[in-house]
């Protein structure tokens, strides 16, 4: 009787042991499983965003209709610190469901670096872009190009006293001379104060050439016989082909 009631005690004993193991392992499972629920629906948490990008996601989800929908307060509420710069950004960028472009400010400076300027139709506000050219040289731009009629050449701009090679260098490069925007004068008709206002020409070279006209004629008269004449130079033959026809 004593053996079965010691066998009986270490029976007890052992399930209870038992007991308190199963109980033990149960517990440790359901915490790691706790644990596991946590960290996946931690992943899985969406980043809140603005009402606008929401109205973006339902629009790609129904092939592109737009659901308009009030701001959620909780989604305002819901938005982090560190999040809140960023969240700013998407709602000036958006609105209403359509994007809107960032506005870019245009660097007017680096355009006109890439323009090239046009001498015989160019007005003072072109002229003032270029670099080295204030109104006051604009103006004795435009100035020269009345008494000449036109530029044939770009580099008739170091004819004016004041453009010289040094300030010319800094646009030479953006600029350039359309000569059949030229105005000339009709050899066989034009008056000795139309030709003398020519800056080549002059008033003594208008005077001789309309003396030559007069006995000559018209007929036979042009550059080469006033070069033959010795009336102008061949140089000057040269330059005058562009504003005499």
């Amino acid at each position: 009787m004593k053996r079965r009631g010691e066998m009986s005690r270490s029976y007890a004993r052992g399930m209870t042991i038992l007991i308190f193991f199963i109980l033990a392992v149960q517990t440790a499972i359901f915490t790691i499983k706790s644990y596991e629920q946590t960290q996946i629906s931690t992943t899985r948490d969406p980043v809140p965003v603005s009402q606008t990008e929401a109205v973006e996601e339902n629009r790609s989800e129904r092939g592109g209709k737009a659901i308009n929908q009030k701001p959620d307060k909780k989604s305002k509420a819901s938005i982090k610190p560190d999040n809140f710069h960023a969240a700013k950004d998407d709602n000036n960028a958006k609105e209403d469901g359509v994007i809107r472009e960032t506005y870019v400010p245009v660097d007017i400076k680096a355009i006109r670096s890439d323009i090239r300027i046009e001498l015989n139709s160019a007005d003072s506000a072109e002229l003032v872009s270029l670099p080295g050219i204030g109104p006051f040289y604009a103006a004795k731009i435009l100035d020269y190009r009345r008494r000449l009629g036109g530029f044939a050449f770009k580099e008739q701009l170091m004819e004016i006293y004041g453009v010289d090679n040094e300030r010319f260098a800094l646009f030479k490069d953006r600029v350039w001379a359309d000569t059949t925007k030229i105005k000339r004068l009709r050899f066989s008709e034009a008056s000795q104060e139309d030709l003398s206002a020519n800056p080549y020409i002059g008033a003594y070279t208008a005077r001789a050439i309309v003396k030559y006209r007069e006995v000559e004629g018209s007929s036979g008269f042009n550059l080469a016989s006033l070069v033959a004449n010795r009336i102008i130079k061949a140089e000057l033959e040269k330059i005058l082909k562009y504003y005499l026809e």
